[in-house]
């Protein structure tokens, strides 16, 4: 499969923030055990179900939480089902509904202890409330470890220190294994890849970020490549756009999404964007 970026909405916060059954997208598998959950095609989300519980990945804005819920409850789960929310970043988009839903779901919420400081020193770089959305400020009860998985049944989610687009970005990565063939698949996300706080513009005005996390996000990026992934999500829809276009065609003797040559492809697009900025 060829491996390209689609151009995002223009207007996405507004949309999302205003009107978001304009972008509602039902639930579908993606993985044996994993689920895009969102409802919306802006932002993604994806519920792991772990046998014990199921752990949930960002949670979007406040203002499409209710298409979040509504997705499952179409998959005939409930709220309470979701025993740990794990955040990849801390910009609004990924974090905004998460507190509401932690306070919902009676969930332990996860995010990295950088980004959590990010949100109390410069909440200017992460809210944005100009945009329209009413996000909430994250209370985690836990910080990442990249020592110590993340357990839950018989799910163990390791995590990755990736930082660029934010500090504490956080990467995902666990293996899950069809029952059908059995065979045992490793599924990574990347907590965030977007070029729009690695540019010049941005570091100029930001007391947060610097080039220096420019630095890092392309120096580990050849680390990332050899990394054997199977399933890779995006944290963004449009940057894996065969994401929405295979939504509804999985089942275990199919695997739409199984694509070793995506991760490496996704990675490298990234790489060769953030250095056409440097350009």
């Amino acid at each position: 499969m060829e491996y390209y970026c689609s151009q995002s909405l223009l207007d996405y916060v507004g949309t999302l923030a205003h009107e978001p059954w304009k972008l509602a997208v039902k639930p579908f598998q993606v993985s044996p055990r994993t689920w895009y959950v969102s409802g919306q095609s802006w932002v993604g989300s994806y519920l792991i179900d772990t046998g014990d519980g199921c752990l949930l990945i960002d949670a979007g804005i406040p203002e499409s939480l209710y298409l979040l819920v509504n997705s499952l409850c179409e998959l005939g789960r409930k709220p309470s089902d979701i025993k740990k929310i794990l955040i990849s970043h801390g910009h609004f988009d990924h974090f905004g509904a998460a507190e509401a839903l932690r306070q919902l779901t009676g969930a332990e919420l996860w995010m990295s202890k950088i980004d959590a400081r990010l949100l109390e020193n410069y909440p200017e770089e992460a809210f944005l409330p100009a945009l329209g959305s009413h996000p909430q400020t994250p209370h985690p009860d836990h910080f990442y470890s990249d020592d110590e998985a993340i357990t839950l049944g018989d799910i163990s989610v390791r995590t990755l220190l990736t930082p660029g687009h934010t500090p504490g970005c956080t990467s995902f990565f666990w293996n899950e294994e069809n029952p059908v063939t059995h065979e045992v698949y490793t599924v990574a996300m990347h907590g965030g890849v977007g070029g729009n706080t690695m540019n010049n513009d941005y570091y100029a005005h930001s007391q947060a970020l610097t080039p220096a996390l420019r630095d890092r996000f392309l120096s580990d990026i050849p680390i990332l490549m050899q990394i054997p992934v199977d399933i890779a999500l995006p944290s963004h829809p449009n940057q894996i756009p065969a994401l929405l276009q295979k939504a509804g065609t999985y089942t275990h003797e199919r695997q739409p999404y199984h694509d070793e040559a995506v991760w490496p492809a996704f990675l490298k697009e990234r790489e060769d964007q953030i250095r056409e900025l440097l350009a």
